[in-house]
């Protein structure tokens, strides 16, 4: 009995979840249609999809007519900004009236400050351009939400020009003026929650954020050129490290970027090699590439584990099997 019990006893639980746990559901049975009733439903949906489109596309063209509208001017964009916090905090909140507009009378002042005592306006940057630069992409996200897969790629451009503007205003886009690009696209904008644009802003392939200049490549141009250009890839992975080079340079205090040049920047050229090992059109320059980094950053955290992979590459692609882990150190006479 005794040698008996303990697998009585450790069965006990299995057996006693077996009787709590209740048995699945089976799944419901699809209704039987007549014919006549498949057609007529059919039928009717095919008109309540036309109306919905035509309502949703004018729907749409309004909303984008206002945005647009705030790319006119200066004063257009903060007046379309400071609209929008009125109708969040005071339409729809408890703050009132005079709370409300207290505080977009507040941003207005911050916005005229430029040129002004009391402030460097080279710290704060343009915050009227940075709101321009913000309702830009989120009209062009709006645009690659409702383009169709075949229309997708037309978005390109307009991506290459925001990017190219973006770096060359970056001087005038620090501090205040780089966080209102993100405060009109990014989480709880005002913009977004006023005209509620929450579950038109997510497209495959595109990047929700107006200043990851690295998310949108990794999102759109990269996935878009190795279905239709493999051998711009390298090009593409260089104007995007050039880019992050000059936003960096302008949005950093110079330790911070000579911080990240001598850190985040390597790490970022050996993603570019290890993408185009795997992605590129020539794996051997790719090694080649790796095997440079490695010579001009010996002292970077990661170096170690870049030889490593690099090694595992070469004797991967040895004509003879070769052992993985570094050949012993020489022997002393």
């Amino acid at each position: 009995m005794k040698s008996i019990l303990p697998l009585l006893l450790s069965a006990l639980p299995l057996a006693l979840s077996a009787q709590t746990t209740p048995a699945a559901a089976p799944a419901p049975e699809a209704p039987k249609l007549t014919e006549a009733q498949v057609n007529n439903v059919l039928g009717q949906l095919k008109v309540l999809e036309a109306d919905i489109l035509t309502k949703r596309g004018s729907n749409l063209t309004a909303i984008l007519a206002r945005l647009n509208s705030g790319l006119a001017s200066d004063q257009a964009a903060t007046k379309l900004y400071t609209d929008c916090e009125l109708i969040v905090n005071s339409e729809r909140k408890e703050e009132s009236k005079a709370e409300a507009r207290a505080r977009a009378e507040q941003i207005e002042r911050n916005m005229e400050r430029k040129g002004k005592s009391g402030g460097n306006p080279a710290d704060e940057g343009d915050t009227a351009l940075g709101i321009r630069f913000g309702l830009r992409y989120l009209i062009m996200t709006l645009e690659a939400h409702e383009a169709k897969d075949e229309d997708f790629k037309k978005m390109v451009p307009k991506l290459q020009a925001y990017i190219n503007e973006m770096v060359a205003a970056a001087p005038k886009l620090k501090g205040r003026a780089y966080g209102m690009i993100n405060r009109v696209c990014g989480g709880n904008s005002p913009v977004i929650e006023a005209m509620q644009l929450d579950r038109y802003l997510s497209r495959e392939g595109w990047s929700k954020s107006p200043t990851d200049i690295g998310d949108m490549y990794s999102s759109t141009f990269l996935p878009l050129a190795e279905e239709d250009s493999k051998d711009s890839l390298p090009t593409l992975w260089d104007a995007r490290i050039n880019a992050e080079i000059a936003m960096r340079k302008e949005s950093m205090t110079e330790p911070e970027f000579l911080l990240w040049g001598q850190i985040e920047l390597p790490s970022l050229r050996w993603e570019k090699a290890t993408y185009l090992y795997e992605k590129g059109p020539s794996a051997i320059n790719a090694m080649a590439d790796m095997l440079k980094l490695i010579k001009e950053n010996p002292a970077h955290a990661d170096a170690p584990n870049w030889v490593k992979e690099l090694r595992t590459l070469v004797n991967q692609s040895s004509p003879t099997p070769v052992s993985s882990e570094a050949p012993p150190p020489p022997a002393q006479n």
